[in-house]
Order: structure tokens, then C-alpha cells, then sequence
């Protein structure tokens, strides 16, 4: 069911409208069933993987906390709640690429194995919905309180809004909410559907039009393409999946809201980061805070010997990026972004100055911004190309300077410079446009939704193409 789709335009308003006419004490059964329903939807057969984590997590944190409340060591009992939660995502997503792996470097040993493969494609959203219940055991198992209602606990993990591409959540951040009854307060109902009308926007107007119409054909074909057709494709792809991700996040917000729940922001303007560390604090930073707190802090941090600090630096950025995909390119993407942020790291040790911190003057925001920027984007090769071969048929086509006029759609490349004028355009300018949304009333409401379903039908691809991070 794609956040795009008829189907969810019109389950969402019948679920919100049957959670809100419900009792009190029914509506916590309302999300938690229409969540099930919302996954189910994609593969019933994949309903066990989310059960298993759901139950895993739950069961899990409550040993934990018994243990700790008599007494008893609970290092090596954390150690087995997190192996067993984080397993099938090992298994399902993991397995086959290690295994291939392990048997290639067996043959050129002269030994011959043939280890089974896992032919259960990938459970949608296992990545978000693992880490988020492996979050919640690491945090009891640290002595936060343990949730005593499998039935809360089960829509914590399941909230269909964002279940399938995150946010990534905390306990703090959506039991507390889920155990009172929230109330739709002033304004939340437009604040919502203007964040809806924002992401559907984003999706279905700059980033599948950006993808269709310019990135999908030069990664496809990049010999037949020119040194200048070949680094638009890389400015458009930098395009396509932030609108793409943050148009999801925006949609997942804002059905949320429709609850009278509050889920927290993912993106923060990342292009305008001034430094590889300033872009991870940016960019999925629901993912940056989740390793920063479960690997990063516990490895020790900035405390130790630089040696450490930078190993731990190194294997932070290296699980973010592994997390995305089971392959040596993401391997690569990691280690390039773990040696950016050393560098940071390296140079703020000199000058004082943290990633989010002001700057002398406007030519010191400026080409920091633009290094970054660049170093993102150029670096995002690894993160769309399937292989290290598709990687080098790319580099080696940007050799072809042929003074071609770029070959794609005005409407395309349209999208593309309006999108990133609209990333970069002043933040207050957002903030203001929700605002004044939100107060003018459901009939402008319904206009303004109505206007942009005939922009999408006019301007859009037509075709309903899965957000990005569906893979990972």
C-alpha cells in the first residue's frame, strides 16, 4: 500500500475517522489492527517476521528488566536479546551476500562449498522496524522502564505511518503517547495534510519525474551519455532520493499527526550541512542518533586515544552505511563518509568549531557548504550503482566531452533546478507556509489537496514507483 496510492488515500481517512469515533479505550486496538492490515498488505507472509521482532523485543525486555531488578548481571543477556532480534535481519538481508562471498574466496583456496541461499525476498521495512525494537531492549536492558502492555508495545513497533521507512523511534518518543488518549489539538488536522500534501509533492512531482526522466536512463546506459549528461544525472540522483526519503518522512508525519501523534522531524536541509559530520546530523537523523547512541557511545566515543576515536568514527559510518545495503559498494560508501568525518574531526580538534557552529563570514558558509555538497553527491555514485563494474563504466564515460545539449525532458530538468532552489530557500519560508495552512479552514484545505492532485495528474510520471528506502 504506497503512501501514493488510492488505496492509502483512502485508508487513511477511514482509519482516522473510526480511531477518532471510537471510545478512548478502543483506540489504541484501532492503530494496532489497522497497522497489521497496512502490512499485510504488502506480503501476509512477511506478518511473522514483524510478530517475531514484535515478540522477541517485548519478551526480551522483560527478562532483562526482571533481571536487573534482582539483582543479577545482565551484560551477556543483552548480548542475547540483541543477537536474537538483529538475526533475521542478519539472515534475510545479509546472508546471501556474505555467503557468496565466503564460497568465491573458498574456490580461489581450491575448496569448492555451495552454502545455502535465503530465497525469501526481503521483508519490507525489516531494517526500520529492527532497529527500532532492538533500540527498545538496549534501552531497558540500560534500566529504562520496561513496557508492560504487549498490545502498546505491538503498535509501537507496528504504527503503520511509519512502519515501513521510519522514522526510526524511541520508547519515550511514542509510548508515553500511546498510553494516554491523545486529542487532536488546534490546528493539527491542516498541519498534517499540509506535511501530506508536502510529501505526495515531493514524490510524485521532483522526485519521480528526476528519476524517470533523467537519472534512470544515464545509470542504465552511461556510455551513451556525455561528461555533462553524466554529472546532471549525479545532481539529479542527489535530488531524487532526498525528495524522495523526506517526501516519505513528510507523509509518515503527517498521517501521524491525523492521531493527534507526534513523530520526530528526519531531515534537516542536509545539502546545507558545512560538513560531512554537520550532513549526518542532517540526513536520516533518526538512523545518525541510533548508532550515535547503540554503537558510537558505547565503543567509547571521543573519549581514548585518537586511534580509538577514529576507529570508533570509522565503524559508525561503516554500519550506517552497510544498513542501507548488503554489498561492497556500501562498503566503500562508508568508508569514504568515515574519513570525511575523521577529517572534521581532525580539524575541529584545531579550531573549536562543531559542524552546526556559526561561521567568520559568508565566503566561510559558502565553499563549505559547496565542498560538502560535492563530496555528497560524488560519493552517492557508490550508493546507486549496483556494482564496483557499474561504477567504473561511469567513471570511465565521463571521459566522452562531446558538446552535446543535455538529452533530457525540459520538465525533468525543470524539476531539478526548482527542487533545489526550494531546498535551499530560507527555512522560516516553510515554517510560515505550514503555519498559514494549518488556519485557513477545511474548504482551502480541500482546494489546495484538490489543486495538487491535478498538478500530480498532469505533471506526474503516471506510474506509481516504490519510495527508495522500501529496499533497504
Amino acid at each position: 500500500m504506497l503512501f501514493q496510492s488510492l488505496d492509502y488515500l483512502l485508508f487513511l481517512p477511514a482509519v482516522a475517522l473510526l480511531y477518532w469515533s471510537v471510545p478512548p479505550g478502543g483506540r489504541l486496538a484501532v492503530l494496532g489492527l489497522s497497522s497489521a492490515v497496512f502490512f499485510a498488505s504488502w506480503h501476509p507472509r512477511d506478518l511473522p517476521v514483524l510478530a517475531l521482532a514484535i515478540g522477541l523485543s517485548w519478551a526480551g525486555g522483560g527478562w532483562l528488566a526482571r533481571r536487573r531488578a534482582a539483582g543479577l548481571p545482565t551484560r551477556a543477556a543483552l548480548w542475547v536479546v540483541g543477537v536474537a532480534i538483529a538475526l533475521p535481519l542478519l539472515v534475510f538481508k545479509y546472508w546471501n551476500w556474505l555467503a557468496a562471498d565466503a564460497a568465491r574466496a573458498a574456490s580461489a583456496l581450491g575448496w569448492e562449498v555451495s552454502p545455502p541461499r535465503v530465497e525469501w525476498a526481503l521483508p519490507i521495512g525489516i531494517s526500520f522496524f529492527t532497529f527500532q525494537a532492538l533500540g527498545y531492549a538496549l534501552d531497558v536492558g540500560r534500566g529504562a522502564p520496561p513496557e508492560r502492555s504487549l498490545g502498546r508495545f505491538a503498535t509501537y513497533i507496528a504504527f503503520f505511518p511509519q512502519l515501513v521507512a521510519g522514522p526510526i523511534l524511541r520508547g519515550p518518543q511514542l509510548l508515553p503517547q500511546l498510553a494516554r488518549a491523545p486529542l487532536l489539538g488546534e490546528h493539527q488536522v491542516g498541519a498534517g495534510l499540509f506535511r501530506i500534501g508536502r510529501g505526495l509533492a515531493k514524490k510524485l512531482l521532483f522526485a519521480d519525474v528526476v528519476r524517470l526522466g533523467l537519472v534512470d536512463p544515464v545509470f542504465d546506459d552511461p556510455a551513451a551519455f556525455t561528461t555533462v549528461e553524466l554529472l546532471l544525472a549525479l545532481y539529479g540522483y542527489s535530488l531524487q532520493i532526498y525528495y524522495d526519503f523526506s517526501g516519505y518522512t513528510d507523509i509518515a508525519i503527517g498521517s501521524a499527526r491525523l492521531f493527534g501523534i507526534q513523530l520526530p522531524e528526519n531531515f534537516r536541509r542536509p545539502y546545507l550541512a558545512t560538513s560531512v559530520a554537520g550532513f549526518w546530523r542532517r540526513w536520516h537523523i533518526t538512523l545518525s542518533d541510533w548508532v550515535r547512541d547503540y554503537v558510537y557511545f558505547p565503543l567509547g566515543g571521543a573519549r581514548g586515544s585518537d586511534l580509538r576515536v577514529y576507529a570508533n568514527i570509522m565503524l559508525t559510518l561503516l554500519i550506517i552505511a552497510v544498513w542501507h545495503g548488503a554489498a561492497w559498494t556500501f562498503v566503500l560508501y562508508g568508508a569514504l563518509h568515515g574519513a570525511a568525518v575523521g577529517i572534521n574531526r581532525w580539524r575541529r580538534k584545531r579550531t573549536g568549531r562543531r559542524p552546526d557552529d556559526p561561521l567568520p563570514g559568508a565566503w566561510a558558509w559558502l565553499w563549505r557548504v559547496a565542498l560538502t555538497f560535492h563530496f555528497v553527491v560524488f560519493a552517492r555514485l557508490l550508493f546507486r550503482a549496483p556494482d564496483f563494474e557499474s561504477v567504473g563504466a561511469f567513471l570511465s564515460s565521463l571521459g566522452n566531452f562531446a558538446l552535446v545539449v543535455p538529452r533530457f525532458s525540459p520538465l525533468a530538468l525543470g524539476a531539478m533546478l526548482l527542487g533545489y532552489a526550494i531546498h535551499f530557500s530560507p527555512e522560516s519560508w516553510q515554517r510560515r507556509s505550514e503555519a498559514s495552512f494549518s488556519r485557513v479552514g477545511p474548504v482551502r484545505w480541500a482546494v489546495a489537496l484538490l489543486a495538487l492532485g491535478v498538478a500530480c495528474t498532469l505533471l506526474g510520471t503516471g506510474e506509481q514507483l516504490s519510495f527508495v528506502y522500501y529496499q533497504f
